[in-house]
């Protein structure tokens, strides 16, 4: 099954992936740079010295100050956006397949405004890797690896997120994730956020995970590691569990403001042309 069809695909082609930050790109794009070039945005000024293109001397400034000044422009530059899904066994059924669509309909904005784009999963390493491509003929391979994601074993977001590449110029990652981890999701977060490079969290959870439509005597068994625990769920205690996923919740999102990052909790029955056009440019991840 395709991941989104053609018409929804049109309703994203004016959208543009948001940045907070300038960076320097690798090559002529569509987005501002800290480094200065010969775009039509112009910078600043600088004193003139001996063998710098004339054509970029401001007669106007000289007519004021009778002295040479060089005109400085922003110079446009491409980005890498990195998109991380995370495909471990609790990201099984309808979290992984939304994740996915969610990574290919921003992928499809970012392909539009010539950035480059990098996919990749992750459980107890890094997986479905491919490198960057640009323009919206690279669509269908993006979309194509993207499907070919499918859940995998326990989750080393730390292993993982150590092997991704590191892409020169400026970047935006875009991770896609359940933070079902083992050893807590503080670290995990540091590591790619001491990339430097711009870092969206999309923290991806259905609906049964908030509130469990769950009672009585119940076996309930990790799918990632296999241990069980034996419960019994009266009100008082799902009323408790939901409280804590949310002040969970609240934590990652405490973590991520920390290391500079934005934090979206994503629930899986949402739909995606409401999160994309609606609750996504709300947020300023796209406008």
């Amino acid at each position: 099954m395709a991941l989104l069809d053609a018409a929804f695909l049109q309703k994203l082609d004016r959208l543009v992936l948001g940045s907070r930050k300038r960076r320097g790109g690798t090559r002529g794009g569509e987005r501002r740079s800290i480094r200065r070039g010969q775009s039509q945005e112009f910078a600043d000024h600088r004193p003139y010295v001996p063998g710098d293109d004339l054509r970029f001397l401001d007669w106007h400034l000289y007519g004021r100050l009778d002295t040479l000044w060089i005109k400085l422009f922003e110079e446009e530059s491409d980005r890498t956006v990195q998109v991380i899904l995370d495909r471990s066994a609790s990201m099984e059924g309808e979290k992984l397949d939304y994740a996915r669509r969610v990574a290919a309909a921003l992928s499809w904005v970012a392909l539009g405004k010539s950035d480059r784009v990098a996919v990749g999963s992750f459980d107890e390493g890094l997986t479905d890797y491919a490198p960057p491509r640009r323009g919206r003929r690279s669509a269908h391979g993006i979309f194509e690896t993207l499907e070919k994601v499918h859940p995998g074993g326990e989750t080393d977001p730390e292993r993982a997120f150590a092997a991704w590449p590191r892409h020169r110029g400026g970047g935006i990652i875009l991770l896609f994730s359940d933070f079902l981890y083992p050893d807590g999701h503080e670290l995990p977060l540091r590591r790619l956020a001491a990339r430097g490079d711009e870092l969206h969290v999309f923290h991806i959870l259905s609906p049964a995970e908030v509130k469990p439509p769950l009672h009585g005597d119940l076996t309930l068994v990790d799918r990632e590691t296999g241990e069980s625990l034996h419960v019994n769920i009266t009100p008082e205690l799902k009323e408790r569990y939901t409280k804590r996923v949310l002040t969970w919740c609240d934590e990652i999102a405490a973590s991520c403001r920390k290391v500079g990052g934005s934090y979206n909790r994503v629930l899986t029955h949402v739909p995606l042309e409401e999160l994309m056009l609606d609750d996504l440019r709300r947020r300023g991840i796209i406008a």
